[in-house]
């Protein structure tokens, strides 16, 4: 069972300042980027001109390392960068990503389902799990172990899905000669009683014209797949390579298939792309870019993303492989752990990896323009993805090369969309209007 998309579809990933980790120190860059509303609305606008599905804001509402010699990742709460985003534009997707272990499942299906009213039904939310010290420390604690996050993400997201269903569509009369405003006997209530939340509902407005959110999962953990497969319209995978991509997204697809779902989600990598006008020139920036890198946060960011001590990581050495914790064992996210495990059983140094090893752990190409056109036709045909969330190295002047030279050879083959075919993100994605249940009291299994 695949997704059945026949066209590709991209997205753009708003990483910071770039998916490269010197990026803020790119010539042109504002090292301010993270907190630099324009600066988002500028890329999005970009992405919106290349007819790209969606951009995409992660979150860590923490700062989670030292920012001495490197800027965080994003610091404004991503649905109201998205809201401004979202005034700013008109047919482009708005992906922003929550933690399902430090919020609350009324205020997200609220803050989620009035974006996608005010955005006009482009929204989604990526739905992920939280783990790093600093963020357990903001909220106050305890840390929580990643089966339990899990299990709370699965009734989590269940229960958000049904508030945002709480509305039904026929609800609203809106008789003015003869007073009468709405039906509640319409509303799907779901039995406090029958969730861990205790939570009843309703939400406070109805839905948008894509029926509700589209849902996004991230984890590469077993019970991150798990979640996806149960739950999820689109899965943000990481894979470093085509055989384990393959392998991956017939894991996905089969679980898909034994929770009973006719189509698997959407599978769409994130890839970092290092662009030039032929493969020399993109070397060289590529080269440019990692002179900038401050090596000592590079492998201290190392040592951090394996769970691993500094001290036992050199610079110019091979990682040694019985130091290479399991997968399932780290706290921190499982994809990206097994793209620096296949990296370090090549045999490559410290420090290869390093410079290979940009934006936690996503695929990085290198090239003119139509060795990354081929790179993403081939991976597409071959099954392993239906497209790619893109993570330009510079965010401020890497955009422009992919939209501007990248789609129109994918265009070219076919592969891509040449104009929008609709106005909301379910869509652009080819995702199925979510069927109202016919029970009004559906959501009070839940």
């Amino acid at each position: 069972m695949s997704s059945g998309s026949s066209m590709l579809h991209l997205g753009l990933n708003l990483h910071g300042a770039g998916g490269h980790s010197a990026a803020w120190r790119w010539p042109g860059t504002n090292p301010s980027a993270f907190f630099d509303i324009e600066h988002y609305v500028r890329a999005a606008k970009l992405a919106e001109q290349g007819l790209l599905d969606a951009v995409f804001l992660a979150d860590t509402p923490a700062i989670s390392f030292d920012i001495t010699h490197q800027p965080p990742l994003n610091g404004l709460e991503p649905t109201l960068v998205l809201a401004v985003i979202a005034r700013e534009t008109k047919r482009i997707g708005l992906i922003a990503t929550a933690s399902t272990t430090y919020n609350d499942p009324y205020n997200l299906a609220r803050r989620f389902q009035s974006l996608d009213v005010i955005s006009g039904g482009r929204v989604a939310w990526n739905a992920v799990t939280t783990s790093s010290a600093a963020t357990v420390a903001n909220f106050g604690g305890p840390e929580v172990s990643r089966a339990d996050r899990y299990r709370r993400a699965e009734e989590f997201v269940e229960t958000v899905r049904a508030l945002w269903l709480s509305w039904g569509s026929e609800m609203i009369v809106a008789d003015q000669g003869a007073g009468v405003f709405a039906d509640p006997s319409r509303f799907r209530l779901l039995d406090p009683h029958k969730n861990s939340f205790g939570i009843r509902g309703p939400l406070t407005h109805p839905a948008s014209s894509q029926g509700h959110p589209v849902i996004v999962q991230a984890g590469g953990s077993d019970p991150g797949l798990r979640l996806g497969a149960r739950s999820a319209d689109v899965v943000f995978a990481a894979a470093g390579d085509l055989a384990t991509a393959l392998q991956e997204a017939e894991r996905l697809r089969t679980l898909s298939r034994q929770f009973g779902r006719p189509t698997a989600p959407l599978i769409l990598p994130g890839l970092v792309t290092c662009i030039g006008g032929t493969e020399e020139e993109a070397a060289r920036r590529k080269e440019q870019l990692d002179e900038l890198l401050d090596l000592d946060c590079a492998i201290a960011a190392l040592a951090r993303s394996m769970d691993v001590a500094l001290e036992k990581l050199s610079l110019e050495r091979p990682i040694p492989e019985e130091i290479l914790p399991d997968a399932d064992s780290v706290p921190f996210s499982v994809g990206h752990h097994r793209t620096i495990e296949t990296l370090a059983r090549q045999g490559l140094t410290v420090r290869q990896i390093i410079t290979s090893f940009q934006a936690f752990g996503h695929r990085l190409l290198v090239g003119a323009p139509e060795q990354i056109a081929d790179s993403i036709e081939a991976w597409f045909r071959a099954g392993a993805v239906d497209g790619f969330n893109i993570i330009p190295d510079v965010l401020a002047d890497g955009t422009a090369p992919f939209v501007d030279h990248v789609v129109p050879l994918l265009q070219k083959r076919g592969l891509f969309r040449t104009e929008y075919g609709g106005g909301t993100l379910r869509e652009h994605l080819g995702i199925p209007f979510p069927i109202e249940p016919t029970n009004r009291s559906r959501a009070s299994a839940v």
